[in-house]
């Protein structure tokens, strides 16, 4: 999903459950398309799950498209029916769809869902893996999808069909910068308006997951300006008090940072060849004092917006090789005359 500065949405890619909001005219569409005319207003923020979709409008209306699996689109239903016996299908949401009601929170409700509120002004939205997080006018946060390891910080294992409010983001902790919020692979992050990090989910592969907000000891004292959580790994872009031992103040000496920590498999932690994983936040010691204006974590990969006055020149320069033709069938290669595999021809079956 693209969104333009004139809050248009234009989208590409994989279209087989309907998660582009074009359809299902096509399973796969390959240069970036135009939605804007079909959603009637204009877009502030777009979001993107595994397989579905979130667009907000500037009324602040959200609306979803794609795979229904465990609520994940917020209709209040997770589309499945049973095609025969043991065979089971989902309902897709192939054109984007306004999500009309939203809850309070209730373990004893019907689908662990409260009373029913007013539609709340929404910012912004923040899609994981197959959960959904977004932000409201009053700093509010709401969840919906899947709940595996309490990612959507209600207190409890449940998964949500429609929208809930997350209770503890409310008065002192009501969120004032409506960008510090993550929504990652298991995890779910977000700064509160005292500027204290709290974390849900599953932070570490080894332990116990959250249920609910829990503040993130390990970086408190830090002015955190980005945050992004991928599949395995988390990244934020954070000031440190120059002075040791002190927290970041107002009004103090900065120095930029970027910590990340979780799985690092692709060297997406940016620690360098010695080290690959960290279990704990860690410094990335070649982007200190290096302000990064953004940082966003992927499946496998990160990136790092640098500020304007940023010296870019003493990073490596990252030059890819040049695609190099497949190589020819026959003779010296894996597979044999016309492409059979190595070993001759497979024997037909006798009729």
């Amino acid at each position: 999903l693209f969104l333009t500065a004139a809050g248009e949405v234009w989208v590409c890619g994989s279209n087989k459950f309907g998660e582009l909001g074009i359809g299902k005219t096509t399973e796969h569409e390959d240069k970036p398309k135009a939605i804007t005319s079909t959603l009637g207003s204009k877009v502030v923020d777009i979001g993107a799950g595994v397989e579905f979709s979130m667009i907000v409008t500037e009324e602040g209306s959200v609306l979803s498209c794609g795979h229904p699996e465990f609520g994940t689109l917020g209709h209040g239903s997770d589309g499945k029916y049973i095609i025969s016996t043991g065979r089971e299908g989902f309902r897709e949401m192939a054109t984007p769809t306004q999500i009309p009601t939203w809850h309070t929170s209730d373990i004893k409700g019907k689908d662990f869902l409260g009373a029913a509120t007013d539609p709340p002004t929404i910012k912004r939205v923040f899609c994981g893996n197959k959960h959904t997080l977004c932000v409201d006018e009053e700093g509010g946060l709401w969840s919906w999808g899947y709940n595996g390891y309490g990612r959507l910080g209600l207190n409890d294992p449940h998964d949500r069909k429609r929208p809930c409010k997350v209770d503890f983001f409310s008065g002192p902790h009501a969120i004032k910068n409506f960008d510090l919020v993550a929504a990652g692979g298991a995890t779910s992050a977000a700064v509160d308006g005292i500027g204290q990090l709290y974390t849900w989910g599953q932070i570490k592969k080894v332990g116990e997951s959250q249920v609910r907000p829990w503040i993130a000891q390990d970086l408190s004292g830090w002015r955190i300006r980005s945050i992004s959580f991928g599949n395995e790994s988390f990244a934020i872009a954070a000031d440190s008090n120059k002075e040791p031992r002190r927290p970041w103040v107002e009004g103090c000496v900065s120095v930029p940072h970027v910590i990340t920590w979780g799985g690092g498999k692709y060297g997406e932690l940016g620690y360098g060849p010695s080290k690959k994983s960290s279990a704990n936040p860690d410094i990335v010691v070649s982007l200190t004092e290096t302000v990064v204006q953004q940082v966003q974590a992927g499946m496998g990969h990160t990136l790092y917006l640098l500020g304007p006055d940023a010296d870019a020149s003493k990073f490596p320069e990252y030059e890819p090789s040049a695609d190099k033709p497949a190589a020819a069938a026959g003779k010296g290669t894996k597979r044999g005359a016309g492409g059979e595999a190595k070993g001759g021809p497979a024997k037909k079956k006798k009729k």
